[in-house]
């Protein structure tokens, strides 16, 4: 899977990757009915894959491929239909093997919504 491949799971949710390279990356999506939990917030899954779909973006490009180990996820503020969610990844330590990349997630006010820290193991991509 190269960096341009689609992310058919995201586009099922209406998550768009805005932006992506040099370890970082941008998701977004506005919430729907769809999204919604049964107290009539944004479902948190809704928003881990939010997470997930950016810092997927910001793990893999030309040169590497990463594969998940952890993702931990703070919930900070509910959310709700209509609103526009975005997800900005970026590496925050750089191991050996293993890339840490820290994620913030905010409205359409820019305030925080959740924080995330994810864990990818770092591999060179193969040619071809």
């Amino acid at each position: 899977m190269s960096s341009s491949a689609a992310d058919r799971y995201a586009q099922l949710l209406g998550i768009e990757v805005a932006g992506h390279g040099g370890g970082r990356a941008q998701s977004r999506a506005q919430v729907t009915a769809d999204h919604l939990n049964p107290h009539g917030t944004t479902h948190g899954a809704f928003v881990f894959a939010l997470v997930g779909t950016a810092v997927a973006a910001a793990a893999n490009d030309d040169e590497h491929t990463g594969v998940a180990s952890a993702i931990h996820i703070d919930y900070l503020r509910p959310t709700r239909i209509g609103d526009v969610l975005s997800a900005q990844a970026s590496i925050g330590e750089r191991l050996p093997k293993e890339d840490i990349f820290v994620i913030r997630v905010t409205d359409g006010d820019d305030r925080a919504i959740a924080r995330a820290t994810a864990r990818f193991t770092r591999r060179v991509r193969a040619a071809g």
